[in-house]
Order: C-alpha cells, then structure tokens, then sequence
C-alpha cells in the first residue's frame, strides 16, 4: 500500500512529463495506482455470526470476527495479526478503541467499541447502553478489554482517554491503568499528511489512504440524536446504524495502522 494519497498521485502523474527515451532506455515509471476503492453501507439488520448477550444491568455486549467484516477489511486485518508493527512486538494485548457520546464535555457514554487484535486473530466488542442509566455498566463492562498494553485510537490522548477517565471518575469507579503505549493514529496522520491532505478527519484519511468509502452512513453529528430518539422510543433497532458507524471506525484504524506500520513509533 503505498504512503501517498490519491489526490497527490494524480498530482504527481500530472505533473510527470513524457521526455523521449532514447533507444534502450526505460520510459519514465507511472506512479501506483491508487487504492481499490472499497464501499461499505449500514447493514439492514444486525450482521451475521454476531453473539449478543446481556453485559450487565441495562448494558448489552456484542461480539463479532471477520465474517461481520467487508472481506478486504478483514484480509488486511489478518496480515496486521500476521505482522504486528514494531512497537507492539511483544505486547500481551493490543486493543483499538472508538467511543460514542451524547456530544462534548459532560456529555454520557452510551457505545465503547474495543477491536482486540492478538495472535488468535481479530474480534470486535461494543458494550451498548440500553437507556441513560446504562452508562456505569458500559463502562464496568468494557474495562477488562481496555487494560491493554497497546492502545490505539485516533484522537484519543485529546478524547477518549481522558473522557473515559472523566467518565469513570464521575461514577466512582476505579481509574483504569495506562496503556504502556498509546498510539493516537491523529498525530501519526498529521506528520505524514499535514499541507498534503486538506483534512486528517478519519473519514477524508481512510478514504485517501484506503480507498475507503462511506455509503448511506448516518452523520457523526445525527448520532446524539439518533440515540435519544432510540430510548424514547425503547426501539434498540434504530441503532444498528451506529454500531455499524463505530465498527467502521475501528476496522478503518487497524488497517490504517497496517498501512502505516513502518512509520509508526510506540507514542505516535
């Protein structure tokens, strides 16, 4: 997988003139081509060879592997178990993790979504809030997932790490352990992309780097409401949009992070 964009790829083929080669000389090299665009679109129900099962009072788990998955995520996700990068050699547990809120600041946790990737291969938890009290169960639920060794999220030394904490904090719970390493994947978009892509927003990044694209996919900013609506209503069904949102965001950073596997160091 090469490092550029594709938007810079074409640049760089535009800019590429035909000089004449003389005889026995090797025409100028095009540059590779870009990623095999991959499009992924909201199931119309949960996904086949999901395990669902009760996580505590008003909380539910969901746990699902590679056949949940688009097939070229979960090839990419198989050479990442294969080859883990070299900052996680000999880590015990490395867990990608995404979060669903009800917005900023003070607002609730009602998705913890956790990727744990190991040498038994890939598997996904959601820990969902059936209503606005299930937040202490989540967070109780998904805790013994997130005391990795390797953490991997994007954005999260700025977002989700310390809103777990603060999360945690405001429900009396004990303080989770520090990863021994966190890589935020943000930083590691920012120094190979900043003044390259006009956004490191995970959506612009995996769709450049990956060929990653999202089809009928519910907006980040409709989620808050989405959910409302959803405990209103006590119809759990109108979320499957949003675990399929968060599933992809966790799939999209381990592939980023198989991408990216040689440009990575264990804080960034």
């Amino acid at each position: 997988m090469t490092l550029f964009p594709r938007h810079i790829r074409r640049r760089l083929a535009g800019l590429q003139k035909t000089a004449p080669t003389k005889a026995g000389e090797s025409p100028a090299v095009n540059p590779p081509p870009a990623p095999a665009q991959i499009v992924v679109s909201p199931p119309a129900g949960l996904p086949l060879g999901l395990e669902i099962e009760r996580a505590g009072e008003g909380c539910l788990s969901f746990r699902l592997g590679a056949e949940a998955m688009h097939p070229e995520l979960a090839a990419r996700l198989s050479r990442l178990v294969g080859e883990l990068p070299k900052p996680w050699a000999g880590a015990h547990r490395c867990v990608f993790l995404d979060l669903e809120t009800l917005g900023l600041a003070s607002a609730p946790i009602f998705l913890v979504g956790a990727l744990h990737v190991g040498a038994g291969g890939f598997h996904a938890h959601q820990f969902l809030a059936q209503d606005y009290a299930g937040e202490t169960a989540v967070l109780e639920a998904a805790a013994p997932l997130l005391a990795a060794e390797c953490l991997v999220t994007y954005n999260g030394r700025s977002f989700d790490w310390p809103f777990l904490a603060d999360r945690r904090r405001l429900h009396r719970l004990a303080p989770l352990p520090a990863p021994t390493r966190h890589l935020d994947l943000l930083l590691t978009a920012r120094r190979l992309y900043r003044g390259i892509l006009p956004s490191c927003g995970l959506d612009n990044v995996e769709r450049e780097v990956l060929g990653l694209e999202r089809r009928g996919e519910i907006p980040g900013s409709l989620i808050p409401e989405l959910y409302h609506r959803a405990v209103a209503e006590g119809n759990l069904n109108l979320l499957v949009p949003v675990l399929h949102h968060n599933l992809v965001d966790l799939v999209s950073l381990a592939c980023l992070a198989e991408a990216w596997r040689e440009h990575l160091t264990p804080d960034r």
